[in-house]
């Protein structure tokens, strides 16, 4: 029998509506957003933490419909803490077409990671780097911490307070663009006098050397820039070496890894820093009980930072007409947050200003002892 005419057309239309289901011919595209940190390298188990943190800020912001619907997608690369590993890893977060790069987990890595990053119309954005080398300007780079000219004036302060007149810096310069502009910071607001120590972690350390220059002008305090292995290290020589003067750090020294490390020897230790440990918040408290629940791991500095920025992210990519990097930065821009660890906003430039506190080391654990 011959088939009408008219149903010749319909036929196939209507085998196709039963062979494909509704809604599968539009799939939801996620929006990606890329997390380049330093995961192998030295330093590289304060990378796990800033990993944990973003996936577990990503997982809540799905399991709770995504973005205006759509799921974000973190893509991770280790950039190795080196300069080719930087590139690579970035190169390819470009290629894959991430909105914006979270990174790096250094000032100096991130310095090296700016023009090529925001030359390709993406957004850099961190929380872990303080360097005024990328303050005050209007561009595609935007951070949740405070720079090294806030710490340095709070440093400053700090050792006033503790009656302090002379200081010597123990600087780790495999992260040259924190340490020295940190330093630079601090003496512009301290008129004590003061000795500076260099050393590079990417190379052994002399450390015989070391403590002799830093002790030997008997100065009233030490002040160390460096993360927690090697600080860790520095407070047990001096200790052995029987210096009792003020010891403090910045907030590259507040992780778990310096209380392991250190043991006793932190005891005293004073850390300046916009991360207090004894926040209360509810949204804190539940994200300390997830990280422990997922992660096996207590919350840290670093991973509250990565859970706070990819919060934000996601607040400002919910008010884009449009997913791009221009309009993702005015957002962000426009915007307040009040996160798990506090108000934020963002300068015209894209930095913040928020407080900063003295943290003390106390029965192996930190303890805030209120805004300087």
């Amino acid at each position: 029998m011959k088939t009408p005419s008219h149903l010749q057309y319909i036929l196939p239309v209507l085998l196709f509506l039963l062979i494909v289901p509704a809604g599968c011919n539009q799939p939801v595209v996620p929006i990606k957003i890329g997390l380049s940190i330093n995961l192998s390298g030295r330093g590289g188990e304060a990378g796990e933490h800033i990993r944990d943190g973003a996936l577990l800020a990503i997982e809540k912001i799905n399991t709770f419909g995504g973005i205006n619907g759509r799921p974000l997608k973190l893509l991770i690369r280790d950039d190795q803490n080196s300069d080719t590993g930087i590139q690579t890893a970035d190169q390819s977060l470009i290629d894959e077409g991430v909105v914006a790069i979270i990174g790096h987990s250094l000032s100096s890595n991130t310095i090296k990671a700016y023009p090529f990053v925001t030359s390709n119309d993406t957004l850099l954005i961190t929380a872990y780097s303080a360097s005024t080398q990328l303050s005050g300007k209007d561009d595609l780079f935007l951070r949740t911490g405070v720079d090294c000219s806030l710490f340095g004036r709070k440093m400053a302060a700090l050792l006033k307070k503790k009656k302090a007149r002379s200081a010597a810096f123990l600087k780790d310069m495999a992260n040259t663009a924190f340490v020295q502009d940190y330093a630079n910071n601090v003496k512009k607001h301290f008129d004590g006098a003061v000795t500076e120590v260099e050393f590079n972690s990417k190379k052994p350390a002399d450390w015989d050397r070391i403590i002799t220059e830093m002790l030997e002008p008997q100065p009233d305090a030490v002040i160390f820039l460096t993360e927690a292995s090697m600080t860790s290290v520095a407070l047990q020589k001096i200790e052995a070496a029987g210096y009792t003067g003020n010891r403090i750090g910045t907030i590259w020294t507040q992780t778990p890894g310096l209380l392991r490390h250190a043991g006793a020897s932190a005891n005293g230790l004073s850390i300046i820093t916009f991360i207090g440990p004894d926040n209360t918040r509810p949204e804190y408290l539940e994200f300390a009980r997830e990280m422990e629940k997922k992660f096996h791991k207590k919350a840290s500095a670093r991973s509250t930072r990565a859970y706070e920025l990819v919060m934000i992210l996601a607040d400002a990519l919910e008010r884009c007409r449009n997913i791009d990097s221009r309009e993702l930065k005015a957002a962000l821009l426009a915007g307040e947050y009040n996160t798990l660890m506090g108000h934020v906003k963002f300068d015209q430039f894209g930095d913040v200003i928020r407080p900063v506190y003295e943290v003390v080391v106390h029965d192996n654990q930190f303890r805030n002892m209120g805004e300087i």
